[in-house]
C-alpha cells in the first residue's frame, strides 16, 4: 500500500475483520450463490448479518443500498487478495481528453486509486461534486459493475459512493447535451484540469480507462 495516501477501504476492513469474510464465503459456498451476483449477496443470512454492523440503526433505506452495495465491493476486493492499481495523471488525463470506445477488460476485480481532484461527481442529482479517489472495478462476462469512492479525506469520517452496472462492450456515446465525455461541469473545471463524471456509462468507462491506464 501506498506510504503516503491511504485506502478508503482499510478501516472498514479491520472493523469487520476476517472471520466475518470467511463467514460469508462460506455461506456463499454452501448455498451456490455466485460471488459477483448482487442480488443473490444481499439475501445471504451472513451478508446481513455484517451489514448490521456497518449500517446505524436509524439509516435510511438509500443509505442501507449504499451500505450494502459496498459491502459487496469490499468482500469480492477482498476474496481477489485487495489488487489495487495507481492510474498515472498525465497518462489518464490524456485518456479522458480523447477518450476512446473502453477496451477489452478481462474478468476481475481491483480497486483503481485516481489521481487526486482529478475526477469529479455528485453522488445524487444536485448534491455538491466531490472529488473521487478511486472506483472499485468488477468485470466479468459481458457486465461491468463499478462502485466509485467520492469525497475521501483523512480528517473526514467516512465518504460517499456512486454505483453503476452497465453491460459490455461498452460504446463511447456523447452527452445528451452535446458535450464532450469526461468535460467538466464544475466552474473553471476545464481551466483548473479537472473531468467530471454524469452518468453511469461515464463512471463505467471511466473504471475501464482507468484500469488500462493503470496497466499501461
Amino acid at each position: 500500500m501506498s506510504a503516503t495516501r491511504a485506502y478508503p477501504w482499510t478501516a472498514l476492513v479491520d472493523a469487520l475483520g476476517q472471520p466475518r469474510f470467511e463467514e460469508i464465503r462460506t455461506e456463499l459456498a454452501s448455498t451456490g450463490v455466485a460471488p459477483f451476483d448482487a442480488d443473490a449477496f444481499a439475501l445471504v443470512g451472513a451478508v446481513g448479518r455484517a451489514l448490521r454492523e456497518l449500517v446505524p440503526d436509524d439509516a435510511p433505506a438509500e443509505a442501507v443500498i449504499a451500505y450494502l452495495q459496498l459491502l459487496h465491493f469490499l468482500y469480492l476486493h477482498w476474496a481477489a487478495g485487495h489488487p489495487v492499481r495507481s492510474a498515472p495523471r498525465e497518462r489518464l488525463s490524456a485518456s479522458l481528453a480523447a477518450p476512446a470506445p473502453a477496451p477489452p477488460t478481462p474478468p476481475g476485480v481491483w480497486y483503481v486509486q485516481l489521481p487526486e481532484r482529478l475526477v469529479w461527481a455528485a453522488p445524487a442529482a444536485g448534491a455538491a461534486h466531490e472529488p473521487l479517489d478511486g472506483v472499485f472495478a468488477a468485470v466479468e462476462a459481458g457486465r461491468s459493475r463499478v462502485l466509485a469512492v467520492l469525497g475521501f479525506r483523512p480528517e473526514r469520517q467516512g465518504f460517499t459512493t456512486l454505483a453503476a452496472a452497465v453491460p459490455l462492450p461498452l460504446a463511447a456515446r456523447p452527452r445528451e447535451d452535446g458535450s464532450a465525455p469526461f468535460s467538466s461541469v464544475l466552474p473553471a473545471g476545464e481551466r483548473m484540469g479537472f473531468v467530471s463524471v454524469t452518468t453511469e456509462d461515464e463512471l463505467a468507462w471511466l473504471a475501464l480507462l482507468a484500469l488500462a491506464a493503470a496497466a499501461g
